[in-house]
C-alpha cells in the first residue's frame, strides 16, 4: 500500500467524522430555521453532511483497490462534493452565517479530493 493510499485511507476516516459532525450541525441548523436564508443554510449543511458520508465509505474501497477510484461515479462525487463544499462556504458568507464548519469541511474535502487523484494516477502506472 503506497502513501497515498494509506493517507487517502486516513482521509475517509475522518471524512466520515466530518460528517457525523455535519449532521449533529445540520440537525440544529434545521431545528432553528423559521425562515428562508436559514432554511436555505440548513440545506447548504445537509448536502456536504451526505457527501462526506459517501467520500468517506468509497474512499475506503477505493484506498484498498485503486481499480475503484476510477468508478465515474467516485469521480463524480468527489469532484461535486469539493465544488458544492465550496458553494457552501459561499452562501455562509453571503448569508452572513456562522462559517467556520463550513470551511473546515471543505479543507476536508479538498485534501481528501487531492490524495484520491494522486491514488487515481498512481493506479494509471
Amino acid at each position: 500500500m503506497s502513501q497515498n493510499q494509506k493517507i487517502l485511507k486516513i482521509m475517509s476516516f475522518v471524512a466520515v467524522i466530518a460528517a457525523l459532525g455535519m449532521a449533529w450541525w445540520s440537525s440544529m441548523a434545521i431545528a432553528f430555521a423559521n425562515t428562508s436564508p436559514g432554511l436555505l443554510l440548513a440545506i447548504c449543511s445537509v448536502v456536504p453532511c451526505v457527501l462526506d458520508l459517501f467520500l468517506g465509505v468509497w474512499g475506503i474501497g477505493a484506498a484498498n483497490r485503486p481499480a475503484r477510484a476510477y468508478a465515474t461515479t467516485y469521480v463524480g462525487v468527489t469532484l461535486l462534493a469539493l465544488v458544492l463544499n465550496a458553494v457552501a462556504v459561499v452562501v455562509y458568507v453571503l448569508l452572513n452565517g456562522f462559517v467556520w464548519p463550513a470551511i473546515v469541511n471543505l479543507v476536508i474535502v479538498a485534501v481528501y479530493y487531492y490524495f484520491s487523484r494522486a491514488v487515481r494516477f498512481e493506479a494509471l502506472k
